[in-house]
């Protein structure tokens, strides 16, 4: 069996352990495993790291790139602006897997997300927002940081 192709992701998601798998136009697939970093003290998993886990997976299928490739200052970033979550299980096992599909784009662009559990049974129901930015004019962003001089 061919081992997944791994793409560099933000360090919010590195750090959780998770993963981006599958990349490409309008799609991308990224899963969790379950560690005590993304845990609540009943064993599952805490809605915070599978809603992290989507919505970084939802930015990199709109964005082509995931988020620890840095920001490519001349096409315009996803920033989140709303994330509406239906939780409807949870997985005492992992790894969670995340498949995102954008379905409108713009300057608002929506996407939805499926998250499924390691037995592939639909857990959460996502879907997100999110504004196109520019990021060297808009934004708490200092231009030296994003060019890498800062």
């Amino acid at each position: 069996m061919k081992a997944a192709q791994k793409y560099p992701v933000s360090k919010m998601l590195a750090s959780f352990g998770g993963d981006i798998e599958v990349l490409g136009d309008g799609h991308a697939c990224g899963t969790l495993p379950l560690t005590e970093l993304v845990m609540q003290p009943t064993q599952v998993y805490h809605a915070g790291a599978i809603i992290a886990l989507a919505d970084e997976v939802a930015s990199a299928a709109i964005y082509g790139v995931p988020g620890g490739a840095g920001p490519d200052v001349s096409k315009p970033f996803p920033y989140s602006i709303q994330i509406s979550t239906n939780l409807l299980t949870n997985d005492p096992h992992g790894p969670i897997t995340a498949e995102s599909k954008v379905i409108k784009r713009g300057k608002v662009t929506v996407v939805e997300t499926e998250v499924h559990n390691s037995q592939g049974k639909l857990m959460t129901l996502v879907r997100s927002t999110h504004l196109m930015v520019d990021l060297t004019k808009t934004g708490p962003h200092k231009r030296e940081i994003l060019d890498g001089r800062g």
